[in-house]
């Protein structure tokens, strides 16, 4: 009963996680259920439980925590490392309130180890099953409300409520699902890998967002390869059948419908990878020199989370006219950022920040490529459409670091490559341990 409750606890955590970062985002009053609730200043809900159970660990085992050390504690430190950095930064820069966000970075690198032992405790599908069982649920939430509220922009389809923010992590998710599909051990795992991928692609072609559209490319791009050692397996060869007949036999039966979707996301890659005078990239790219003159002007620690909206309209590519005008109400609520995650913790964090994380991101490639580098070629192709996906998602969003799309994936590869080991090693959490 007691590991049941336990179980569920976990389940809860990493679905709410992932329910999370999928949520519709409109000016439109949604249920509150449908929002990302605060519960404290930058906390929210999964992070309130992830504490609670934490301290249930703790209690449980004397302050110990039960995590192997092959590639766990070098991603751990570099996270502690980064969340260091911003405590300096926000207290040099007199940002107090920003104080919390840089503290959520300690609470990930946690998570991150914790994950790492959820995996191992209770199979690493589940822990990546329910994280995108999380992220499919409030997609799918989002892509009915857009349906419902929001009035057909083009070919006859509405835009994703949040397009950027939501998107993001739809497009990843499919690449993800692929992941999932290929480790899977039940059929929930091979139902939540096709339900995600589906919702995936299909909330990533509405999101009216280029990142998003070329993540979920490249996500159908590993499930070709994953579905053909599928069909090749002969474990799963019939059940892979009979879900390949069913899904044709549903096509066939809405054929009229599945056209005129198709015909209305070709409206939306013409319109906007094709003929639409789009000035996003110039200014995208104009951030990188706007960043290089903050860099200049404050090496060291940066200008902290909040401060980027002064540091950058003090700067002369800030006038340039290949510069996009910042808002200066989010610049007053310290919400301004460079839309990109190496170079958001570059001007926040100073050098040692922009190191750190190019850092902390190649590790997390190494630890993919180790785990998906013994699936063949499907585990390679794999990879590559991963690196490149969570590349587009560093470059051009500023939440790769600070949430754990990243570490909760990563948590999962190393427990994959691990699992054939014999034996744990204890790693003493971050805190004082209980006497016994």
């Amino acid at each position: 009963m007691r590991n049941n409750l336990e179980r569920l606890w976990v389940f809860a955590i990493l679905f709410i996680n992932g329910w999370t970062f999928a949520l519709p985002v409109t000016e439109e009053t949604m249920p509150i259920w449908l929002t990302p609730v605060q519960l404290i200043h930058g906390i929210f809900i999964h992070e309130l439980l992830l504490m609670a159970y934490l301290g249930f660990l703790v209690v449980k085992l004397d302050g110990y925590l039960p995590i192997r050390r092959h590639g766990a504690s070098e991603i751990a430190f570099l996270i502690f490392g980064l969340a260091l950095l911003g405590v300096l930064s926000n207290a040099i820069n007199f940002q107090l309130l920003q104080l919390m966000g840089a503290c959520r970075l300690f609470l990930l690198a946690i998570y991150f180890l914790l994950s790492i032992h959820w995996a191992k405790k209770y199979g690493p599908t589940f822990v990546l099953r329910t994280l995108l069982f999380g992220i499919a649920s409030s997609g799918a939430i989002n892509i009915y409300y857009a349906f419902k509220i929001s009035p057909m922009e083009l070919g006859g389809l509405p835009f994703l409520l949040g397009q950027n923010g939501p998107g993001g992590p739809l497009g990843i998710s499919v690449v993800l699902s692929a992941w999932l599909m290929l480790v899977r051990k039940t059929l929930f795992d091979t139902t939540i890998a096709l339900a995600t991928g589906a919702i995936g692609v299909f909330g990533s072609s509405i999101s009216y967002s280029k990142l998003s559209m070329l993540m979920a490319g490249f996500g159908l791009i590993a499930w070709v390869f994953v579905l053909c050692l599928t069909i090749v397996g002969r474990r799963s060869r019939r059940l892979t059948a009979m879900i390949l007949a069913i899904l044709l036999a549903i096509a066939f039966a809405n054929q009229d419908l599945i056209t005129r979707y198709l015909q209305g996301v070709d409206t939306f890659i013409n319109y906007k990878f094709v003929s639409m005078d789009d000035r996003s990239i110039e200014t995208r790219s104009q951030y990188f020199i706007i960043t290089a003159e903050i860099l200049l002007r404050h090496p060291l620690l940066g200008v902290g989370y909040g401060g980027f909206y002064d540091a950058a309209t003090a700067t002369e590519g800030y006038k340039s006219n290949r510069s996009t005008e910042e808002d200066a109400e989010a610049g007053q609520r310290g919400e301004s950022n460079p839309h990109s995650s190496f170079l958001y913790y570059a001007s926040a964090n100073g050098l040692p920040g922009l190191l750190l994380t190019m850092l902390l991101f190649i590790m997390v490639l190494r630890a993919y490529w180790r785990t998906l580098s013994r699936n063949g070629m499907s585990g390679r192709v794999l990879w590559v459409c991963l690196a490149v996906s969570y590349f587009i998602f560093g470059m051009t969003l500023p939440t790769l670091f600070n949430t754990a799309i990243l570490y909760v994936p990563a948590a999962v590869g190393i427990s994959l490559r691990n699992h054939t080991r014999s034996g744990t090693s204890m790693i003493r959490a971050a805190i004082i341990p209980i006497p016994s």
